[in-house]
C-alpha cells in the first residue's frame, strides 16, 4: 500500500513526553498515525456504547479492568482511543494517578474543548496537547513529487491533505474531487456531524451555520454575526456572542484565523478546502438536500481552486520561512501572502495560478510588492512559461522550485 508519511507530525511527535492528548477533527488520521507510526505497548479503543476493545486480542474488557491495567502497568505505553466515551469520572482518575502513567489519549469531538482544554479541566497541564490537522502541505508535496509533474503536484496536494480521500483518487484531481464530493456527500455530512455529536441541537445548528457563512464569503466576525442573526440563530447582531463558537471551531481544526496586517479584524477560513467546497455548494445550491449535477460541481471546483491554492501557499510559506502568516487587504487589491517576524514584514508574495500572466499584470505586481523595501518579494506561478515577461525585482517560484524547497526543508528537519 502506498502510504503517505507524515514527516512533520513525526518530527513533532519526537518532542512529546509520557502523557499526550491527541485531538483534532474526524478523519484527519489521528488513530492511523498513532497505531502505525508511534511506539506503544497496549492499545484500547472505546466503542460508542462505552465498551472497551483491546486491539491486539480484540477482546472486550471492563472499565474497571482498564483502570486497574493503567495502574498496574504504569511503565508501559498505553493508548486509549476515543477516551471521551468513558465515564466522566475517568478525568478524576487521571487527575489522581495521571502523573505516574505513560499514556496517550485520542479524541475527536468538541466535548474536549470544554472538558479537557477549558480552564476548569481537572487534568489541565497534565497532558501535552498534540493537535492533528489535515495533512501538512509539505507532506502532501513529498507524497506526490514522484507521481505527478508541474502544477498538478500542487493542485493535487491542496486536496489530498484530507487523508481519507487518497484511496479514492484514481485519476486527475480535476475530475476526481468533483466526483468524490457528489458520491461521498453523505460521508462528509457524517464527518461534520460526528464532530458535533455531543452538542445540543441548537448548538449544532449554530456551528453548522458558521461553517456555511465562512464558505460563502463571510470572513469577518461581524459578517458571520449578521449572517447568524438573519437566520435567527442568535438574539442580536453582536460579534462578541459568537467569539466562543469561533474559538472552538478553530481549536478543533475546522476553521483558522488569518491576520490582516493592515486592518483591525481577523479573517476566518476553512482549514480544509474539501469542506469549504461542501459548505459553499450547500449555501449556493442546497447541496446537502438536493442532487447537484457533477458538471456544476466541477465548475464550482474550478472557480474555487485559485482561492484554495492561495491558502495553500500562505500556509506553506509560513512553514518554510518559519514566520507568522497573514495578508494585506487594500481597497483595490489584496497581497496574498505576508509573513512577519517580530512585527516586521519579511516576505510578501503574490500567487498567480493561471495559464497566462500578461506583461501589464507582472508590472502591477512589481509595483505593489516593491513598496516593501526590506522584504523578500516572490511571484508564485504554475510554470515560468506562463509569464509574458520576467519580473525585474521579484523572485519567481514555480512548481519545480516549490518542490525543491520542500524537499530541502524536510531534509533539514532530519525526518525524511
Amino acid at each position: 500500500m502506498d502510504i503517505l508519511i507524515r514527516y512533520i507530525d513525526l518530527w513533532r511527535w519526537k518532542r512529546t513526553g509520557n502523557r499526550v492528548l491527541v485531538y483534532g477533527r474526524r478523519k484527519v488520521g489521528k488513530s492511523f498515525f498513532v497505531r502505525n507510526f508511534t511506539r506503544w505497548d497496549t492499545y484500547f479503543h472505546v466503542k460508542r456504547d462505552g465498551g472497551i476493545i483491546e486491539l491486539s486480542s480484540m477482546k472486550e474488557i471492563s472499565y474497571d479492568y482498564l483502570k486497574d491495567f493503567l495502574l498496574r502497568e504504569g511503565e508501559r505505553r498505553v493508548v486509549v482511543d476515543e477516551f471521551h466515551r468513558l465515564p466522566e469520572d475517568f478525568l478524576d482518575f487521571l487527575q489522581a494517578y495521571g502523573h505516574d502513567l505513560n499514556l496517550v489519549l485520542i479524541t475527536s469531538t468538541l466535548w474536549l474543548s470544554r472538558k479537557i482544554l477549558g480552564e476548569s479541566s481537572p487534568i489541565l497541564g497534565l497532558f501535552e496537547e498534540f493537535r492533528m490537522n489535515i495533512i501538512d502541505e509539505r507532506d502532501a508535496i513529498m507524497f506526490l513529487k514522484d507521481k505527478l509533474r508541474g502544477r498538478e503536484i500542487i493542485d493535487s496536494a491542496v486536496y489530498i491533505r484530507e487523508p481519507w480521500i487518497i484511496p479514492m483518487i484514481k485519476g486527475s484531481v480535476y475530475n476526481e474531487i468533483p466526483r468524490i464530493l457528489v458520491e461521498e456527500k453523505n460521508t462528509i455530512e457524517r464527518l461534520i456531524g460526528e464532530v458535533f455529536r455531543e452538542e445540543e441541537r441548537e448548538l449544532r445548528k449554530t456551528y453548522a451555520a458558521i461553517l456555511n457563512a465562512v464558505a460563502c464569503g463571510k470572513v469577518k466576525s461581524t459578517e458571520i454575526s449578521s449572517f447568524l442573526y438573519s437566520r435567527k440563530l442568535i438574539d442580536k447582531d453582536d460579534p462578541s456572542i459568537i467569539q466562543s463558537y469561533l474559538t472552538t471551531l478553530c481549536n478543533i481544526g475546522l476553521l483558522e484565523r488569518i491576520r490582516v496586517f493592515n486592518r483591525k479584524y481577523r479573517y476566518y477560513q476553512h482549514v480544509s478546502p474539501l469542506i469549504d467546497l461542501y459548505f459553499y455548494l450547500d449555501g449556493k445550491y442546497g447541496f446537502s438536500e438536493l442532487e447537484v449535477p457533477v458538471e456544476e460541481v466541477r465548475n464550482v471546483f474550478s472557480s474555487r481552486l485559485p482561492l484554495h491554492v492561495e491558502q495553500f501557499f500562505r500556509n506553506l510559506f509560513s512553514k518554510l520561512f518559519g514566520m507568522r502568516k497573514g495578508l494585506i487587504v487594500e481597497r483595490d487589491y489584496d497581497i496574498d501572502v505576508v509573513l512577519q517576524s517580530f512585527n516586521r514584514i519579511m516576505v510578501v508574495a503574490e500567487v498567480k495560478w493561471k495559464n497566462h500572466v500578461p506583461r501589464h499584470e507582472v508590472r502591477q505586481i512589481e509595483n505593489r510588492l516593491t513598496r516593501f523595501k526590506h522584504a523578500r518579494k516572490i511571484l508564485v506561478v504554475p510554470e515560468r512559461c506562463v509569464l509574458e515577461v520576467e519580473p525585474e525585482e521579484l523572485e519567481v517560484w514555480d512548481s519545480n522550485k516549490i518542490v525543491s524547497e520542500v524537499v530541502e526543508n524536510i531534509r533539514k528537519l532530519n525526518v525524511g
